[in-house]
C-alpha cells in the first residue's frame, strides 16, 4: 500500500497547483545549476526487475461480463408475484411519525433492489414474500408494491457488438479482441509507470550528491505532498496524521516527517533527471512547453494560457516534461528482466483495496495462459 501512494504521490507532486509561484528562486530547477547539487551514477544500462505486462483470457472476460452488465435492462415479472431476494422491486412508501407523515420520507414509483442494503435495516426484508399490489406496514412505514423486476443482462451476439458502434468491430471475436487491446494498453501504461518508477529510484539511491537539496525545493513539494495525501486521507475519512501513521509507517511523534523525507527523495530525483537532460539535451523545447500549456488550458476551461500561468504552476509543468523526456529516454538504455519468483510473490502482496476487485479476475486465471 505505501509503495503505491508514494508512486502515486511522485507521479501527482508536479500537477498540483501552487498558483502565484514564482520560477526564479531555488524552489524551481529554472533558478539553480543543477549539475552543482547531483552526478549522476552510470545510466547506459540500469538493471530493472519487473514482469511482462500480460492480459489474462479470464480478464478479458470478466471485462466483457462488466460491459455486458451495463447494457442491462429491467425487466417486470410476469410468471409470479411475490418478492424474492434479488428483484428489483417498484414500490410507493411513507414514512409517518406520531402518524404522521415526514419531509423526505416518501417516494412514489421507487426501484428498490432486494438485498442492495439501500434502506434501513428490515426495510428490504420486509417486503420478502410480499405480492404485488400488498400494502406492507413496518417500522412506522406504509409501503405498497407496485410491481416486480428483474433485471436482464445481455447476452454477447453479433447484434449487440453492432449496437456499441465500435469502427471495425461487428463480431464477437472481433469484440474480444478489442477489449484484449484495451487492456493490454492499460497493462503497457502499467508496466512503463512501474519500469520508470524503479529507474527513478536506483538514480536516486546510485547517484552522487554534492550537497542537499534546496530548502525552498524541498518546502514547495513538501506541501505538494501534504495536498495529494490530504485529500487520500479524506477518502478514506480519515485526520493526515492517522493516515500517515496507518499507511505511511509515519513516526508517532511526528507524522509529517515521512512528508518531508518523501519529499527530500523527489528534490533528489528532479536534481538528478535535470543534470541528464542538459547532458542529453532533453530539455522541452519553447514551442514543446507552450503546445502543452496550451492543451492544460483548454483542458481546465482557462480563456488562454496566460490566465492558466496565472492561476497554474506552469514551472512544474515544464519540470513534469522533462522528467518524463528522462525516463522515456533511460528506459530504453534499461536492462529489464522478469522478477525472481521471490520478488513475484514479494509484488503481489503490495496491492491497493481499489485495485482488488480489478484484479481478482487475473488472479483467478491462474493456470489460464496469457494472450
Amino acid at each position: 500500500m505505501k509503495k503505491k501512494i508514494l508512486a502515486a504521490a511522485a507521479a501527482a507532486v508536479l500537477t498540483i497547483s501552487l498558483a502565484g509561484c514564482a520560477s526564479n528562486n531555488a524552489a524551481y530547477l529554472s533558478g539553480i545549476k543543477a549539475s552543482g547539487y547531483a552526478e549522476p551514477c552510470d545510466y547506459s544500462a540500469i538493471p530493472v526487475e519487473e514482469a511482462a505486462p500480460s492480459v489474462s483470457d479470464a480478464y478479458v472476460d470478466s471485462m466483457v461480463q462488466y460491459q455486458l452488465s451495463s447494457s442491462a435492462t429491467t425487466e417486470e415479472v410476469t410468471d409470479r408475484d411475490v418478492v424474492e431476494d434479488g428483484d428489483i422491486v417498484n414500490i410507493d412508501y411513507t414514512g409517518t411519525k406520531d402518524g404522521e407523515a415526514f419531509d423526505g420520507g416518501s417516494a412514489e414509483g421507487y426501484d428498490l433492489t432486494i438485498g442492495s442494503g439501500s434502506f434501513i435495516d428490515g426495510f428490504e426484508d420486509g417486503l420478502k414474500g410480499h405480492k404485488v399490489g400488498e400494502e406492507v406496514r413496518l417500522h412506522g412505514l406504509r409501503k405498497a408494491i407496485n410491481k416486480i423486476q428483474q433485471k436482464v443482462v445481455p447476452e454477447l451476439t453479433d447484434e449487440w457488438v453492432a449496437q456499441q458502434s465500435i469502427d471495425g468491430v461487428a463480431t464477437t471475436e472481433e469484440y474480444k479482441d478489442y477489449v484484449y487491446q484495451q487492456l493490454m494498453k492499460q497493462a503497457q501504461s502499467s508496466y512503463d509507470s512501474e519500469v520508470q518508477s524503479k529507474i527513478a529510484q536506483y538514480m536516486v539511491d546510485n547517484s552522487t550528491y554534492k550537497k542537499d537539496p534546496p530548502k525552498e525545493m524541498i518546502d514547495r513539494l513538501s506541501e505538494s505532498m501534504k495536498t495529494y495525501y490530504t485529500k487520500y486521507a479524506q477518502q478514506y475519512g480519515m485526520e493526515l496524521d492517522d493516515f500517515l501513521k496507518t499507511f505511511m509507517n509515519a513516526d508517532e511523534d511526528n507524522p509529517e516527517q515521512v512528508i518531508t523525507d518523501n519529499a527530500t527523495d523527489s528534490a533528489k530525483e528532479l536534481l538528478v533527471l535535470k543534470v541528464i537532460a542538459d547532458k542529453e539535451n532533453l530539455n522541452p523545447s519553447r514551442t514543446e512547453f507552450n503546445t502543452q500549456l496550451s492543451n492544460y488550458a483548454a483542458q481546465a476551461g482557462y480563456s488562454s494560457v496566460d490566465e492558466f500561468k496565472e492561476a497554474e504552476d506552469a514551472e512544474a509543468v515544464r519540470e513534469s516534461m522533462m522528467m518524463q523526456n528522462v525516463l522515456e529516454f533511460l528506459q530504453k538504455k534499461a536492462v529489464v528482466t522478469e522478477p525472481s519468483s521471490d520478488s513475484a510473490e514479494e509484488a503481489s502482496t503490495d496491492t491497493t483495496t481499489e485495485e482488488a476487485s480489478t484484479e481478482a479476475a487475473e488472479e483467478d486465471a491462474s493456470g489460464t495462459d496469457a494472450r
